[in-house]
Parts: structure tokens; sequence; C-alpha cells
């Protein structure tokens, strides 16, 4: 019944991307490197953990900053992150990043070209600029456009919006300048890639990339100090805020048999009933040693709440690890930072 509604989606959408296309929409170029990280369908491809290993990639040899439209937030306008920053200040992503990688300039800005300007007027040694969730924004031209797809949601199976989840054609991958496909096997074989690559037709295979996931640190969200190295002595109460959460319940379900789930949407604001319930659940567990476990975005939004301290709140680092082809992708990106550094 929705199908024809994808249809107009499509001609509304197509009609957009070719006016950018032929230059008859405006977009704004800038004298640095400028990388998009961004997908074609909604939500849940892993696109944060992948904009945390470029800032590890890069923060050593340039002054980074990176631009969010800080989805979720409660204000408007130009905001930079500092360390005090809420998550309904500017969004949970760019809080998470701030907390991580202080050093790097975080900033939230809707309108993309005014938070560039902006950040390039207010730091002017900014050397690579990271545009979060932004290859829709045309507005803006990056350098450098990264594709996140989902292994578990291939966009080759997928439909536009609202039948299915994509943002605009499979077609629009033509302008990613790198694919990766996220969330993989740890063993997925050469011959699975090779028959991937082939699906992704719309793009030369060797710049398609494999990565899986690789969970971290896991560590109290108002202590980071404080961390747990083995699961297998708690019961756990897991509560997600994010895209597609399988992967994670699976992976804490390996760790430990004493495993209670509560699942709200991605980027849930958790109200009073949320925090009711996130209570009676966890006094539910007759265990002495019991935590609540969630992600690091689901933390920088329970961290606004105060109460909830008097809980032992743990988080787990979500981290991604190239299958192959690691340096061959670093190279890729470091080749065009270092070009383009020396252009401007």
């Amino acid at each position: 019944m929705l199908f024809p509604f994808g249809v107009l989606y499509l001609i509304v959408t197509t009609i957009r991307n070719k006016l950018y296309d032929y230059d008859l929409k405006k977009s704004t170029t800038f004298d640095l490197p400028i990388i998009c990280i961004g997908n074609i369908a909604v939500g849940g491809t892993g696109k944060t953990p992948h904009t945390e290993y470029l800032v590890r990639l890069l923060e050593k040899q340039n002054k980074l900053a990176i631009l969010s439209r800080g989805y979720g937030r409660k204000t408007k306008n130009y905001i930079e992150a500092t360390l005090k920053s809420t998550s309904e200040e500017i969004g949970d992503e760019p809080a998470q990043y701030k907390r991580k990688f202080p050093n790097t300039t975080v900033v939230v800005e809707n309108k993309r070209v005014l938070g560039v300007k902006t950040i390039l007027k207010k730091h002017s040694n900014t050397t690579v600029i990271l545009l979060d969730d932004a290859f829709q924004h045309r507005a803006i031209k990056a350098g450098f456009n990264i594709v996140i797809v989902d292994y578990n949601y291939p966009l080759y199976n997928d439909f536009l919006m609202p039948s299915g989840n994509l943002r605009e054609s499979k077609k629009g991958i033509k302008r990613a300048d790198a694919i990766i496909v996220s969330k993989c096997p740890k063993n997925l074989s050469e011959i699975e890639q090779k028959n991937i690559k082939s699906k992704l037709n719309y793009h030369t295979p060797q710049h398609i990339y494999f990565t899986t996931i690789k969970y971290g640190r896991i560590y109290n969200i108002f202590d980071s100090k404080n961390t747990i190295d083995n699961l297998s002595n708690y019961a756990v109460l897991l509560i997600t805020g994010i895209g597609k959460p399988k992967l994670l319940q699976k992976h804490i379900k390996s760790q430990t048999k004493k495993v209670s789930l509560l699942s709200y949407p991605d980027h849930h604001t958790f109200l009073e009933k949320d925090i009711l319930k996130i209570k009676t659940e966890f006094n539910k567990i007759k265990s002495k040693n019991k935590i609540i476990l969630t992600t690091e975005k689901d933390a920088s939004r329970l961290l606004t709440i105060p109460e909830l301290n008097k809980f032992p709140i743990y988080c787990i680092e979500i981290r991604i690890e190239f299958l192959n082809k690691k340096h061959a992708f670093n190279t890729q990106i470091e080749l065009y930072v270092r070009k383009n550094k020396t252009n401007r």
C-alpha cells in the first residue's frame, strides 16, 4: 500500500539530486579536506563508530572538527560542544564525540554551510572537517564521501521510504568515494565479499570495504575509571535506544546468562515513566551482582538524569575492525587529506 508513495518520493529525490548534479542548485565547496560519513538507509548502520575510527586515524597529524546537526537536541543554530554540554543541548552523538575526543572541535548546526564557515572563522587552524550524516545534505560539497551499508540490511534488497528504509535511490551511492559494508560476521569469506561487491554494482569494487563490530571497555557512565572486565559474574539489565540493537543484545547474551532487555527507539528521550520502568526492572533482578548496561550513545542521554547516579550504570564501547584492506582504506583517506591540505 505504501509503494506508490515510495514512487513519489523517488521522483522528488531524483529531481532534487539532478538539480545539484547539473549545478542548477548551488553546492558550496571549501578549500580544506571535508569528509562526509553518511548512509543511504535510515539509521542503525554503524556510522558513529566509523566516525570515531576516522578521528583516531587523523587526530595526531591534524586539527579536527566534527560538524553534526545534533539530531534530537532541543536547541537551534550553532553550538560548540564542551565537556559540560548535554545531549539536550547538542544531541547524543555529538556529546559522545566530545567526551571521547576532548581535543576535537565538535559543533552542531542545522545549516552545514554556515557551520563550516563559523568553524573556520572561530578555529582558523582547523585542517580537516568530518561531516556527520550529511550524504543527502548537498548544499555543501564534501571532498570525500563515505557511505556505510549495513551487511544485515543490504540496500540492494531495500526500497525507498515509506515502504522501505532508503533515503534516496540506490544509484545515489555513485556519489560515494568509498563504501563500507558494516556489521559483517568476523568470518565473512572472500567469496561472499566478492558476491556483495557484485551486487553493489554502482561502485568501483576496490573502494568497497568490510568491517565488523568490536566491543571494547565497559565503564561506569558517572566514573569512567570504574570498569568491568568480565560480565559473566553479573546479572545485566541491558538498555538500548539505538537503531538495530540485535547484534549488541546477542553479544551481551553470549557474555552472561542473566540478561534482561529494555529496548527503545533510536535517539529515544527517556521520560519519567521510562526511568520508573528502568528502576522497576532493575529491582526485579534477584542477584547481589547486578548492573545496568547501555551504549555510549544512550549514556549521553542517561547522564542528564541525576536520580540515576545512585545506580550502577555502565556503558560498553563499540568500535569497528576491518576484515581486510585496512591499510588500503587508511591510505585512501590519508592521501586525500594530504593532497587537499597542500592545496589549501
